[in-house]
This record gives structure tokens, sequence and C-alpha cells, in this order.
């Protein structure tokens, strides 16, 4: 449903052709094991180049909280973050703020993802997602020392 919301054919990739892909890889990505390099393939050079945002970027936050909510395979969780990170993180102001709008809409997602240990990595990208959030610092503080194992040592 998320995926279809957006006009992915009016929107220029990264790679300079229409969004319309994007959408149809990430589904692909994730029916089998997740790319070697975070977000390659479908995020990657084409809604975030370096850090670069493109003009699907905000589509394709959305597109991917919607996919973690709805629940994805534990394996792709760790490149989901990544991209939601490198989206909320990009250049451009505007669009970087549009990201974290998105990603503001489901901070329990992100909670969810530190509590779980799953992934010390997918925690972390989530636990400095959190942290740009002023209004969960003292939730975010309780988080960290209930759920400090499941972070990287830097976030400890």
């Amino acid at each position: 449903m998320e995926i279809s919301r957006h006009d992915w054919a009016g929107m220029t990739c990264g790679c300079r052709r229409s969004a319309e892909h994007i959408p149809r890889d990430f589904l692909r990505s994730l029916d089998g094991p997740p790319p070697e390099d975070l977000g390659e393939g479908w995020a990657d050079n084409h809604a975030v180049v370096q850090s670069n945002l493109m003009r699907p970027a905000v589509a394709t936050a959305c597109m991917v909280m919607a996919a973690l909510a709805a629940g994805v395979p534990d394996e792709h969780r760790h490149q989901l973050m990544w991209v939601l990170h490198a989206l909320v993180h990009g250049e451009q102001d505007d669009i970087a703020e549009a990201c974290l709008d998105v990603v503001r809409g489901g901070t329990w997602i992100l909670y969810e993802e530190i509590c779980s240990g799953r992934s010390i990595e997918a925690a972390s990208y989530a636990y400095e997602m959190l942290e740009l959030f002023p209004e969960e610092d003292a939730r975010l503080k309780s988080v960290q020392r209930v759920a400090r194992e499941n972070l990287s040592y830097d976030l400890r």
C-alpha cells in the first residue's frame, strides 16, 4: 500500500532513470540474502548517492518504514536501518528533514530494534536516529540503560 502512494515513475532516480525500479528492486531484494554492500541494488546510488539525497528519498523512507512495521526477514533489518540512517543524515537539509519526519512517525519501530537484540549494527543505527529527536531524550536514556548490551560500544 505504501509503495502505491508515491509517483515513482515521475521521480528521477540517482541513476538518472525513472525511480519506478526502486520499489520493485527493494521487494525483490527482500526475497533473497541481503547484499554485501548495504543498500546495494535498490537504495545506494538511487535514493541516496554518497550523502546526496535524490528525489525519491522521502518515498523510499516511507517504503522502508512501512516494511519494517509489516515485518521483514531479520537478516535485512541492518540494511534497512542503514538506508534510513543515510536518508535522515543526507546533505540536503529539507529532504533529510522530510525523511526524519517519516521516521519520527515510527519511533517505536526504532525502540523495538534496540531492545530486540537481533543486530547490534541495526540497533545502533536506530539509536543514532532516535538521538535526532530531542523529545525522546529521557526515554532513549532509559532504553540505553536497559538495552546497552544491544548497542555498539561507543553508544553504551
